[in-house]
């Protein structure tokens, strides 16, 4: 069936079809009339003297309605074009509410990637929490526990973001390497098995170095210091001890000074760690180490493609924390294939014994480049309604373990349309994730499919780059890679530091 989204001015049209699609998520949306339709939308938005107003006249075969929207709380930004397609999406929201009889996310009309954003704006211009909390369920009709959680993380990242002279001489660094064991059903990063393609982990490492050399360098000449560095992948801790002491070497020779105050090291898989790769990551410099065991039921860890046990898990921290590591992460999925209430109870309560200072709780996304959308009929997937509830288990688990939540964002074709979350014991905040996600600091991605964001200090404003996914592409292409971060690192206002 066919959702119609008719405007006068089609860009109102084309910015509801995202709320149209929480509702009708199968449905082809097209923006012409036609006689065959599952609901028809014909929606408009227009100033009128000091008011902005959005109006959605909803069709279907037994019903007509329609819906208005107006800017009743005075909006953050954005200027007026921007103001009038929230409101046309609150039309429409309100109108498909109405019709379907529920709604289908607690986030209401916000489907972006990082909420948090619009919280800072608004605490930017001084507003009161009272004042965000209200705007944000009647601008955007979210659920008032989405909103308070919301406010709750955004005032308690405040005192991590930079200012616009801090932002002019501090950047993070992510570190992508595409390999891993084996590939997991609800992957969809550049991820390349090292059994298949062992033969380009060398090569890649010393484009990796190069890259690393002509970045780092560059950023010393311009006076920039390296605050966070997150070395991901992949599972960077798939390489071989020499080859990992050496990486580590060169991060330290190149990107570390004595500004930078965090390095995550990515051992996902707790098979790939060994007491000889903990002992070359605390003598680098490793403060932070990510074990991430998804799930610590046995049988979805072999449905989903790990080859680990929860036993490995738990030797593999127990091995880390008797080394020295202070700071241990540890990420678990709800939403995985034939889980229920009671599997995400016993992996929240093995990790509690664990007691680790971080814990990230994703909700699965179901992405096309993953093995899970390319053949979801063979994996059960449990109701939305179920995995919200499992949300809600991991946040008492997380306050009972001491924790506090402290980022959040969102992806699109997540399970229940909720959100992926970080909790950290108070100090143990991982600063890296929290500049990523806010967007007030620039961020340089160097190696296998990594994106770097350029970000203006003071204005903010973003602009990005890519490394290519490939490993063998971004070997041959390394020189241009570096040419075009220190082009645009001279270009986009901290030349003026050196001048």
């Amino acid at each position: 069936m066919a959702v119609v989204l008719l405007s006068s001015q089609k860009e109102l049209a084309v910015a509801g079809q995202d709320v149209v699609r929480l509702f009708f998520p199968d449905d082809k949306i097209i923006f012409r009339p036609a006689d065959d339709f599952r609901v028809l939308l014909n929606v408009s938005g227009a100033r009128q003297g000091k008011k902005l107003t959005a109006e959605a006249a909803l069709i279907a075969k037994d019903i007509s309605l329609l819906e208005k929207a107006s800017n009743d709380i005075v909006p953050e930004d954005g200027g007026d074009d921007n103001r009038i397609r929230r409101l046309v999406r609150l039309a429409i929201f309100r109108a498909l509410c109405r019709y379907t009889g529920s709604s289908p996310s607690p986030w209401g009309i916000l489907t972006g990637i990082r909420p948090t954003k619009i919280v800072h704006r608004l605490m930017d211009m001084s507003w009161e929490r009272d004042k965000i909390t209200d705007y944000l369920m009647q601008g955007y009709e979210m659920a008032p526990e989405k909103a308070n959680l919301l406010a709750d993380i955004a005032q308690g990242q405040r005192r991590f973001l930079l200012t616009k002279e801090q932002a002019e001489r501090l950047v993070s660094i992510y570190i992508g390497i595409p390999f891993c064991p084996t590939r997991c059903a609800y992957c969809s990063f550049p991820s390349y098995s090292i059994k298949s393609s062992g033969n380009l982990v060398e090569p890649f490492l010393a484009s990796l170095q190069r890259e690393i050399t002509g970045v780092g360098t560059a950023l010393n000449k311009l006076g920039i210091k390296v605050q966070t560095i997150y070395i991901g992948g992949g599972t960077p801790t798939v390489v071989d001890i020499s080859q990992l002491k050496s990486l580590l070497k060169h991060i330290c020779c190149f990107l570390v000074s004595d500004e930078t105050v965090e390095v995550t090291l990515e051992a996902g898989r707790p098979d790939t760690l060994s007491q000889e790769k903990l002992e070359a990551a605390l003598d680098h410099g490793i403060t932070r180490l990510s074990v991430n065991p998804q799930s610590m039921n046995p049988g979805t860890l072999d449905l989903i493609g790990r080859r680990h046990t929860p036993e490995e898990t738990v030797g593999a921290v127990e091995m880390a924390r008797l080394m020295g590591f202070k700071n241990i992460n540890m990420d678990m999925i709800i939403g995985l294939p034939g889980e229920t209430l009671e599997d995400i109870e016993f992996t929240l309560s093995e990790i509690s014994k664990i007691r680790p200072e971080n814990l990230t709780v994703h909700t699965l996304a179901v992405k096309r480049a993953s093995p899970i959308k390319e053949a979801r009929e063979n994996y059960n997937l449990p109701p939305a309604e179920e995995v919200e509830r499992m949300l809600e288990i991991t946040a008492e688990a997380a306050r009972k373990m001491g924790m506090h939540p402290y980022y959040l964002y969102r992806q699109k074709k997540m399970v229940g349309h909720l959100e992926n979350i970080g909790y950290a014991r108070k100090g143990f905040e991982c600063i890296y994730n929290i500049q990523i996600i806010e967007e007030r600091q620039s961020v340089i991605g160097l190696g296998g499919g990594a994106g770097s964001k350029f970000v203006e200090p003071g204005t903010w404003y973003l602009t990005s780059q890519y490394n290519p996914k490939d490993p063998e592409t971004y070997i041959r292409r390394v020189d241009e890679l570096i040419d075009r971060k220190v082009d645009k690192l001279a270009t986009f206002g901290y030349n003026k530091l050196v001048n």
